[in-house]
């Protein structure tokens, strides 16, 4: 049986690389609205072909399915792909693939998708550019500055400070526009919400969890947006 440490300590290349399984189900508790929930009602995925930078365990690949003409994700870890290539045949779902790559290095030929879409990963612009046909739109959905680890951020103590410089890139450098909202992520009970978030996010998160008793995280998301 596989032997899980308390907690990665905020360790994301450990999580990808080790603990798929764990972010899989970590990503798969719902929220309310919902990230794709929000992007569906500001831009049209209908019958599109989208390609999803960063794509995991295709928690966004596959619900796009049921909307877009093709869904491609790419993701540069395997064990994520993996996870992702078995869920799309568990469900069945024949408009999703997935390859090799990442936001700097997109194995598609120039002008193959009307939709770019990184969901809590980054994005290459000029490389998003160079894929994307005209019109077409750019999408970053990204976690706001001082909120990483969502409300808990002042807990955990945030180790990502390049957050608020990798924001105004793109909507100085780049010009893009940006939409904020909430959202409240539920994980049922506090073994899940441990076993998941307190894995992820650390001591300092767990011993928060277990002495408040909670069992929901609110999260602050922000879009970026770029028509081409």
């Amino acid at each position: 049986m596989k032997q899980y440490p308390e907690t990665i300590e905020n360790r994301w290349d450990v999580l990808y690389r080790d603990y798929p399984e764990i972010y899989n189900t970590f990503a798969s508790f719902s929220y309310q609205p919902s990230i794709l929930q929000v992007v569906r009602e500001r831009f049209d995925v209908v019958g599109k072909t989208v390609l999803d930078i960063g794509a995991g365990g295709g928690q966004s690949a596959l619900p796009l399915s049921r909307y877009a003409a093709q869904v491609i994700g790419v993701e540069p870890e395997a064990a994520m792909r993996a996870v992702a290539e078995q869920s799309a045949r568990d469900n069945g779902v024949e408009n999703v693939s997935f390859f090799a790559g990442s936001a700097e290095a997109i194995p598609l030929p120039d002008g193959a998708v009307d939709m770019v879409m990184a969901i809590t990963a980054p994005l290459a612009v000029e490389e998003a550019l160079r894929v994307v046909r005209r019109p077409g739109v750019l999408l970053q959905v990204g976690i706001a500055p001082h909120w990483y680890g969502g409300e808990l951020d002042h807990i955990i103590g945030d180790p990502a400070p390049g957050l608020e410089a990798a924001t105004c890139d793109l909507t100085e450098r780049h010009g893009f526009s940006m939409i904020d909202f909430d959202s409240v992520q539920d994980y049922g009970t506090q073994n899940n919400i441990l076993r998941t978030y307190g894995f992820i996010f650390g001591r300092r998160a767990i011993a928060h969890l277990k002495r408040t008793g909670q069992t929901t995280i609110r999260w602050r998301f922000r879009i970026h947006y770029r028509w081409v």
